[in-house]
C-alpha cells in the first residue's frame, strides 16, 4: 500500500565584454562569502527518544537503533551509487545480521521505532544541508516513511511527505509531524495578502488519503523570540514521552568559563507539553 502525501542575453558580445561579466560574477560571489553567508543557517532540531537516543544535526551513526527493539538500521550504498547517489535501506538484528533490505529507500539520516504489533516504523530523510547531517529548520526536502512487518519484511504502508514536514512519531495508525510556519506574503502586486501561518504539530491517519489533523498550534511562525544576543543560536528539542511530545526551545548564552573566556552555552527558554489526545486506531493487518 503506497501513498503520496506531497538570462539569456543576445549573442554578439565581444570577448572583453564576456570577461567583464565573468569577473563581476566572481567578485559578487566572493563578497557573499566574505559577508558570512551561511547556507546552513536556522534553528537546530533534535528528536529525542524515551531511551535517550537523539537524532541531531551532528549525528553520523553508521548503525541507527530502532527504538524499542535490538534491531538496527543501516544505509548501504546502492550498486549504482556513483550515478544515482542512492542508498539501500537495511534492517539488521542485534548481532549485525542482515534481515531485510529495501533498494533506494535508505539515507544517512534515518530513524526507527517499534509498534506493539511486531512491526517497525522507519523514516528516511532528505535534508538540503552542507555542513550538517540535516536537522536544521527549513532544510528538509522530503521524507519516506515505512511500516515494516518484522515477521517477513513486508511493507505494510509507505508514504512520501513534502518539504519541512518533520516526522516525529507514530501511535496506532497516526503519524505525527512538526511543520514550521510561514510569514505573511503579498501577491498580485501587493493587493492580496496571505496571512501568516504558525508552526504546528499535526497527524495524518494512514487509513485516510489526505486528511490532516492539527494537534497543537504554536505562538510563533519560524521560532520563538528567545535569543539573548543577536548572534545567539537556537534549537528545538522534541522529547517523545509516550502520549506526550515535550518541545523544549533553547538558545545560547555567553557564559564565563574557568579559563576566564566567554563561551556559548545552550540554556532552556521555553517548554511546550503537547498531549496526543484521542485514542488512535489500533494497527491491524492480515498475516
Amino acid at each position: 500500500m503506497i501513498h503520496l502525501w506531497e538570462i539569456e542575453r543576445r549573442a554578439g558580445q565581444d570577448a572583453m565584454g564576456k570577461k567583464r561579466v565573468i569577473d563581476g560574477l566572481a567578485v559578487l560571489f566572493s563578497l557573499l562569502l566574505l559577508s558570512g553567508c551561511n547556507p546552513d543557517s536556522g534553528p537546530y532540531l533534535e528528536v529525542v527518544y524515551p531511551s535517550g537516543y537523539a537524532r541531531t544535526s551532528t549525528t553520523w551513526d553508521e548503525l541507527v537503533p530502532v527504538e524499542g527493539t535490538d534491531c538496527q538500521l543501516r544505509a548501504e550504498k546502492a550498486e549504482d551509487y556513483d550515478k544515482t547517489y542512492a542508498y539501500d535501506l537495511q534492517i539488521l538484528d542485534g548481532g549485525g545480521v542482515l534481515l531485510y533490505e529495501f533498494p533506494d529507500l535508505g539515507r544517512r539520516t534515518m530513524r526507527g521505532e517499534s509498534t506493539e504489533n511486531g512491526a517497525v516504523w522507519i523514516c528516511s530523510e532528505w535534508w538540503d544541508t552542507i555542513h550538517h547531517n540535516g536537522y536544521l529548520n527549513g532544510t528538509l526536502s522530503k521524507s519516506i516513511i515505512l511500516l515494516v512487518d518484522m515477521e517477513d519484511g513486508a511493507v505494510l504502508f509507505q508514504t512520501e511527505t513534502g518539504e519541512d514536514q518533520l516526522y516525529l512519531t507514530s501511535e496506532g495508525t497516526r503519524c505525527y509531524f512538526y511543520e514550521p510556519g510561514q510569514e505573511s506574503q503579498r501577491h498580485w502586486f501587493g493587493l492580496v495578502e496571505t496571512p501568516a501561518q504558525y508552526a504546528r504539530i499535526y497527524y495524518r491517519d494512514i487509513r485516510e488519503e489526505e486528511a490532516l489533523h492539527t494537534v497543537y498550534t504554536f505562538d510563533y511562525v519560524d521560532e520563538p523570540e528567545i535569543a539573548s544576543y543577536s548572534d545567539s543560536q537556537s534549537r528545538a528539542r522534541f522529547y517523545l514521552e509516550g502520549g506526550v511530545i515535550r518541545v523544549v526551545w533553547e538558545s545560547t548564552d555567553r557564559v564565563l568559563n574557568e579559563d576566564g573566556k566567554f563561551e556559548s552555552v545552550f540554556s532552556e527558554k521555553l517548554v511546550y507539553e503537547i498531549s496526543l489526545s484521542g485514542e488512535p486506531h489500533e494497527l491491524e493487518w492480515s498475516a
